[in-house]
Protein backbone atom coordinates (compact mmCIF):
# COMPACT_ATOMS: atom_id res chain seq x y z
CA UNK A 1 0.00 0.00 0.00
CA UNK A 2 2.82 2.41 0.83
CA UNK A 3 4.23 1.87 -2.40
CA UNK A 4 1.07 2.49 -4.15
CA UNK A 5 0.85 5.59 -2.35
CA UNK A 6 4.12 6.72 -3.47
CA UNK A 7 3.76 6.18 -6.67
CA UNK A 8 0.03 7.70 -6.59
CA UNK A 9 2.09 10.90 -5.01
CA UNK A 10 4.78 11.13 -8.02
CA UNK A 11 1.95 11.05 -10.74
CA UNK A 12 0.27 13.91 -9.00
CA UNK A 13 3.22 15.41 -8.81
CA UNK A 14 3.71 14.80 -12.64
CA UNK A 15 0.21 16.36 -13.68
CA UNK A 16 0.52 19.54 -11.86
CA UNK A 17 3.46 20.38 -13.00
CA UNK A 18 2.41 19.68 -16.75
CA UNK A 19 -0.79 21.55 -15.67
CA UNK A 20 1.27 24.56 -15.04
CA UNK A 21 3.36 24.78 -17.74
CA UNK A 22 0.40 24.11 -20.63
CA UNK A 23 -0.74 27.33 -19.29
CA UNK A 24 2.03 29.56 -19.47
CA UNK A 25 1.52 31.01 -22.67
CA UNK A 26 -1.77 32.28 -21.59
CA UNK A 27 -1.06 32.82 -17.94
CA UNK A 28 1.15 36.53 -18.82
CA UNK A 29 0.32 40.31 -20.39
CA UNK A 30 2.13 40.39 -23.27
CA UNK A 31 1.54 43.68 -24.74
CA UNK A 32 4.11 45.10 -27.75
CA UNK A 33 4.45 48.82 -28.08
CA UNK A 34 6.51 49.76 -31.09
CA UNK A 35 7.63 52.53 -30.97
CA UNK A 36 7.79 52.76 -27.10
CA UNK A 37 8.60 56.79 -26.92
CA UNK A 38 7.02 59.10 -29.39
CA UNK A 39 8.31 62.52 -29.22
CA UNK A 40 5.75 64.64 -32.09
CA UNK A 41 5.41 68.06 -32.66
CA UNK A 42 1.71 69.16 -32.26
CA UNK A 43 0.14 68.95 -35.75
CA UNK A 44 2.50 66.48 -36.93
CA UNK A 45 1.01 62.71 -37.71
CA UNK A 46 1.92 60.13 -35.63
CA UNK A 47 2.02 55.86 -36.04
CA UNK A 48 2.27 53.79 -33.47
CA UNK A 49 1.62 49.59 -33.70
CA UNK A 50 0.63 47.33 -30.10
CA UNK A 51 0.80 44.16 -30.79
CA UNK A 52 0.93 40.25 -28.78
CA UNK A 53 1.73 37.32 -29.23
CA UNK A 54 -0.65 35.05 -27.39
CA UNK A 55 -2.69 33.45 -29.48
CA UNK A 56 -5.96 33.21 -27.46
CA UNK A 57 -7.02 37.18 -28.66
CA UNK A 58 -10.51 38.48 -28.38
CA UNK A 59 -9.84 41.74 -29.50
CA UNK A 60 -6.77 44.45 -29.74
CA UNK A 61 -7.03 48.41 -29.88
CA UNK A 62 -6.25 51.98 -28.56
CA UNK A 63 -8.20 53.97 -26.17
CA UNK A 64 -7.06 57.60 -26.70
CA UNK A 65 -9.32 61.12 -26.97
CA UNK A 66 -8.43 61.15 -30.54
CA UNK A 67 -8.69 58.26 -33.35
CA UNK A 68 -9.57 55.35 -30.93
CA UNK A 69 -8.92 51.91 -32.20
CA UNK A 70 -11.06 48.26 -31.86
CA UNK A 71 -9.99 45.21 -33.75
CA UNK A 72 -11.44 42.25 -33.29
CA UNK A 73 -9.56 38.99 -32.94
CA UNK A 74 -6.52 40.97 -34.13
CA UNK A 75 -3.22 40.52 -32.72
CA UNK A 76 -2.09 44.01 -33.63
CA UNK A 77 -3.82 47.14 -33.43
CA UNK A 78 -2.67 50.81 -35.00
CA UNK A 79 -2.82 53.74 -33.56
CA UNK A 80 -2.61 56.31 -36.81
CA UNK A 81 -3.08 60.06 -36.50
CA UNK A 82 -2.75 61.93 -39.29
CA UNK A 83 -2.48 65.51 -37.49
CA UNK A 84 -2.17 65.15 -34.30
CA UNK A 85 -3.97 68.45 -32.58
CA UNK A 86 -5.15 67.56 -28.87
CA UNK A 87 -2.59 67.86 -25.72
CA UNK A 88 -4.18 65.20 -23.89
CA UNK A 89 -4.42 62.52 -26.32
CA UNK A 90 -3.63 59.83 -23.46
CA UNK A 91 -3.14 56.83 -26.17
CA UNK A 92 -3.20 53.11 -24.53
CA UNK A 93 -2.84 49.89 -25.74
CA UNK A 94 -5.64 47.20 -24.66
CA UNK A 95 -5.24 43.53 -25.63
CA UNK A 96 -8.67 41.57 -24.93
CA UNK A 97 -7.88 37.40 -24.10
CA UNK A 98 -10.25 34.04 -23.91
CA UNK A 99 -8.30 33.14 -20.63
CA UNK A 100 -6.80 34.48 -17.71
CA UNK A 101 -5.13 37.74 -17.22
CA UNK A 102 -7.95 38.54 -19.54
CA UNK A 103 -7.02 42.38 -20.16
CA UNK A 104 -3.91 43.39 -20.74
CA UNK A 105 -3.26 47.26 -21.00
CA UNK A 106 0.09 49.70 -21.30
CA UNK A 107 -0.05 53.43 -22.12
CA UNK A 108 2.34 54.57 -24.75
CA UNK A 109 4.94 57.17 -23.47
CA UNK A 110 4.10 59.93 -25.83
CA UNK A 111 5.45 63.53 -25.45
CA UNK A 112 3.94 66.56 -28.11
CA UNK A 113 6.36 69.35 -28.35
CA UNK A 114 5.70 72.65 -29.53
CA UNK A 115 8.33 75.83 -30.44
CA UNK A 116 7.84 78.53 -28.29
CA UNK A 117 6.01 81.25 -30.20
CA UNK A 118 8.46 83.43 -29.05
CA UNK A 119 11.54 84.58 -27.15
CA UNK A 120 12.03 88.18 -25.55
CA UNK A 121 14.13 89.90 -23.02
CA UNK A 122 13.06 92.67 -21.16
CA UNK A 123 15.09 95.30 -19.27
CA UNK A 124 14.72 98.17 -16.97
CA UNK A 125 15.37 101.53 -18.85
CA UNK A 126 18.25 102.31 -16.82
CA UNK A 127 20.80 99.81 -15.07
CA UNK A 128 22.89 101.43 -12.48
CA UNK A 129 26.59 100.52 -12.20
CA UNK A 130 26.87 98.79 -8.57
CA UNK A 131 23.68 98.05 -8.19
CA UNK A 132 21.08 94.96 -9.02
CA UNK A 133 18.68 94.82 -11.55
CA UNK A 134 16.69 91.88 -13.28
CA UNK A 135 16.95 91.24 -17.31
CA UNK A 136 14.38 89.00 -17.75
CA UNK A 137 13.59 86.17 -20.28
CA UNK A 138 10.20 86.18 -21.45
CA UNK A 139 8.79 82.44 -23.33
CA UNK A 140 5.40 82.88 -24.90
CA UNK A 141 3.06 79.76 -25.67
CA UNK A 142 5.94 76.73 -25.07
CA UNK A 143 4.95 72.91 -24.18
CA UNK A 144 5.83 70.54 -22.99
CA UNK A 145 7.25 73.40 -20.03
CA UNK A 146 9.26 70.12 -18.09
CA UNK A 147 12.12 69.48 -20.80
CA UNK A 148 12.18 73.67 -21.01
CA UNK A 149 15.79 75.21 -20.65
CA UNK A 150 16.02 79.23 -20.10
CA UNK A 151 19.16 80.56 -20.53
CA UNK A 152 20.73 84.05 -20.32
CA UNK A 153 24.11 85.05 -21.92
CA UNK A 154 26.19 87.94 -21.97
CA UNK A 155 28.19 87.44 -25.13
CA UNK A 156 29.16 83.70 -25.20
CA UNK A 157 29.32 83.49 -21.24
CA UNK A 158 26.40 81.75 -19.63
CA UNK A 159 24.95 83.98 -16.46
CA UNK A 160 21.95 82.07 -15.86
CA UNK A 161 20.27 78.55 -16.20
CA UNK A 162 16.33 78.06 -15.07
CA UNK A 163 15.00 74.30 -15.76
CA UNK A 164 11.17 72.90 -15.19
CA UNK A 165 11.74 69.16 -14.58
CA UNK A 166 8.97 68.75 -11.81
CA UNK A 167 6.10 70.47 -13.77
CA UNK A 168 4.15 68.35 -15.64
CA UNK A 169 1.61 70.70 -18.10
CA UNK A 170 1.46 69.43 -20.84
CA UNK A 171 -0.38 72.33 -22.40
CA UNK A 172 1.62 75.42 -23.87
CA UNK A 173 2.20 78.00 -20.99
CA UNK A 174 4.23 81.38 -20.41
CA UNK A 175 6.74 81.60 -18.99
CA UNK A 176 8.89 85.09 -17.26
CA UNK A 177 12.36 84.06 -16.01
CA UNK A 178 13.95 87.04 -13.99
CA UNK A 179 17.89 86.75 -13.67
CA UNK A 180 20.12 89.32 -11.18
CA UNK A 181 22.13 91.03 -13.06
CA UNK A 182 24.87 94.26 -11.28
CA UNK A 183 26.01 95.65 -14.21
CA UNK A 184 30.07 96.97 -14.14
CA UNK A 185 31.67 99.75 -16.24
CA UNK A 186 33.13 96.78 -18.12
CA UNK A 187 29.78 95.87 -18.91
CA UNK A 188 29.14 98.86 -21.13
CA UNK A 189 28.23 97.95 -24.27
CA UNK A 190 28.08 93.94 -23.87
CA UNK A 191 25.32 92.19 -25.71
CA UNK A 192 23.53 90.08 -23.38
CA UNK A 193 20.20 87.67 -25.21
CA UNK A 194 17.97 85.01 -23.67
CA UNK A 195 18.04 81.41 -25.00
CA UNK A 196 14.86 78.98 -24.73
CA UNK A 197 16.07 75.06 -25.56
CA UNK A 198 13.59 72.41 -25.22
CA UNK A 199 16.06 69.12 -24.43
CA UNK A 200 13.98 66.48 -26.02
CA UNK A 201 16.35 63.75 -26.67
CA UNK A 202 16.49 64.23 -30.09
CA UNK A 203 19.84 64.90 -30.67
CA UNK A 204 20.87 68.68 -30.42
CA UNK A 205 18.32 70.99 -28.42
CA UNK A 206 15.63 73.21 -30.18
CA UNK A 207 16.94 76.58 -29.47
CA UNK A 208 15.31 79.80 -29.89
CA UNK A 209 17.11 83.12 -29.22
CA UNK A 210 15.92 86.20 -28.85
CA UNK A 211 17.18 89.69 -29.87
CA UNK A 212 19.99 91.30 -28.46
CA UNK A 213 20.30 93.48 -25.80
CA UNK A 214 22.55 95.99 -25.74
CA UNK A 215 23.91 97.35 -21.99
CA UNK A 216 24.47 100.56 -21.67
CA UNK A 217 24.79 101.30 -17.73
CA UNK A 218 24.53 104.57 -16.03
CA UNK A 219 26.42 106.07 -13.42
CA UNK A 220 26.12 109.69 -12.08
CA UNK A 221 29.36 111.60 -12.82
CA UNK A 222 31.62 111.62 -9.81
CA UNK A 223 34.73 113.30 -9.09
CA UNK A 224 38.39 112.40 -9.94
CA UNK A 225 39.86 115.90 -9.47
CA UNK A 226 39.56 117.06 -5.54
CA UNK A 227 36.29 118.85 -4.71
CA UNK A 228 37.79 121.70 -4.27
CA UNK A 229 41.12 123.39 -4.74
CA UNK A 230 43.53 126.35 -4.58
CA UNK A 231 45.99 127.39 -6.87
CA UNK A 232 48.75 130.21 -6.27
CA UNK A 233 50.01 131.82 -9.39
CA UNK A 234 52.50 134.93 -9.86
CA UNK A 235 51.30 138.16 -11.68
CA UNK A 236 52.39 137.77 -15.25
CA UNK A 237 53.19 133.47 -15.06
CA UNK A 238 50.39 131.46 -16.77
CA UNK A 239 48.71 128.70 -15.24
CA UNK A 240 46.29 125.74 -16.04
CA UNK A 241 44.33 123.42 -14.11
CA UNK A 242 41.39 120.74 -14.72
CA UNK A 243 37.77 119.08 -14.55
CA UNK A 244 37.88 115.39 -14.99
CA UNK A 245 34.54 113.31 -13.59
CA UNK A 246 33.56 109.66 -14.48
CA UNK A 247 30.58 108.79 -15.20
CA UNK A 248 28.40 106.97 -17.86
CA UNK A 249 27.01 108.37 -20.27
CA UNK A 250 30.37 111.17 -20.86
CA UNK A 251 29.50 114.15 -18.39
CA UNK A 252 29.24 117.05 -20.17
CA UNK A 253 31.09 120.60 -18.11
CA UNK A 254 30.37 124.05 -18.14
CA UNK A 255 32.58 126.79 -15.65
CA UNK A 256 31.59 130.04 -13.76
CA UNK A 257 34.18 132.18 -13.27
CA UNK A 258 35.73 135.79 -13.54
CA UNK A 259 35.48 137.22 -16.97
CA UNK A 260 38.88 137.50 -18.43
CA UNK A 261 40.22 138.03 -22.04
CA UNK A 262 43.49 135.80 -21.04
CA UNK A 263 40.94 132.69 -20.21
CA UNK A 264 40.67 130.18 -21.92
CA UNK A 265 38.46 126.61 -21.49
CA UNK A 266 39.04 123.63 -24.07
CA UNK A 267 37.46 119.78 -23.67
CA UNK A 268 39.07 117.19 -24.88
CA UNK A 269 38.47 112.90 -23.64
CA UNK A 270 36.38 113.73 -20.94
CA UNK A 271 38.95 116.58 -19.47
CA UNK A 272 38.18 120.13 -19.38
CA UNK A 273 40.95 122.12 -18.89
CA UNK A 274 41.08 126.08 -17.79
CA UNK A 275 44.51 127.68 -19.12
CA UNK A 276 45.21 131.22 -17.35
CA UNK A 277 48.09 133.22 -19.46
CA UNK A 278 50.01 135.79 -18.07
CA UNK A 279 47.95 136.00 -14.60
CA UNK A 280 46.67 139.65 -13.78
CA UNK A 281 44.27 140.84 -11.00
CA UNK A 282 41.33 140.34 -13.13
CA UNK A 283 42.12 136.68 -12.17
CA UNK A 284 41.61 136.17 -9.50
CA UNK A 285 38.74 134.46 -7.83
CA UNK A 286 36.61 130.78 -7.97
CA UNK A 287 36.60 128.48 -11.14
CA UNK A 288 33.63 126.81 -10.47
CA UNK A 289 33.41 123.70 -12.87
CA UNK A 290 29.73 121.87 -13.42
CA UNK A 291 29.91 118.11 -14.49
CA UNK A 292 26.63 116.70 -15.82
CA UNK A 293 24.59 113.80 -17.47
CA UNK A 294 21.52 112.67 -16.93
CA UNK A 295 21.74 111.24 -13.92
CA UNK A 296 23.22 113.75 -11.74
CA UNK A 297 26.01 116.63 -11.42
CA UNK A 298 29.31 117.06 -9.76
CA UNK A 299 30.75 120.52 -8.73
CA UNK A 300 34.66 121.36 -8.45
CA UNK A 301 35.61 124.94 -7.57
CA UNK A 302 39.11 126.30 -7.89
CA UNK A 303 40.39 129.16 -6.18
CA UNK A 304 42.91 131.17 -8.17
CA UNK A 305 45.28 133.11 -6.21
CA UNK A 306 47.33 136.08 -7.93
CA UNK A 307 50.62 137.08 -5.88
CA UNK A 308 53.31 138.83 -6.28
CA UNK A 309 53.26 142.41 -7.78
CA UNK A 310 49.78 142.02 -7.37
CA UNK A 311 49.98 142.98 -4.26
CA UNK A 312 52.55 145.66 -4.50
CA UNK A 313 50.36 147.19 -6.93
CA UNK A 314 47.06 146.87 -4.48
CA UNK A 315 49.33 148.66 -1.34
CA UNK A 316 50.15 151.84 -4.13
Amino acid sequence: CMNGLVKDNKLNRKLMILIFFSGADSAVCDVNIDPSRVVVRFGDPVTVNCSTTREDVLEAGWEASVSPVNEQKSKIAVWNVSSLTVWDAEPKCFINYNNEPRQCAEKLDLVIYKYPESVSLIAPEFMKIGVESNITCQVLDVAPIRYLSVKLYKGDEQLGNRSFTHNSTRFPVNESVPFPVTPTRADNGAEYTCVAELQLELGEPIKNVSLPFRMLPIDEPSAINPAEESVPVLKGDSVVFNCTADGIPAPTYTWKHPEADNVKITTKDSVSTVTITGASSSNRGVYECHARNIHGNFTRKVTVEVTGNVNHLMQL
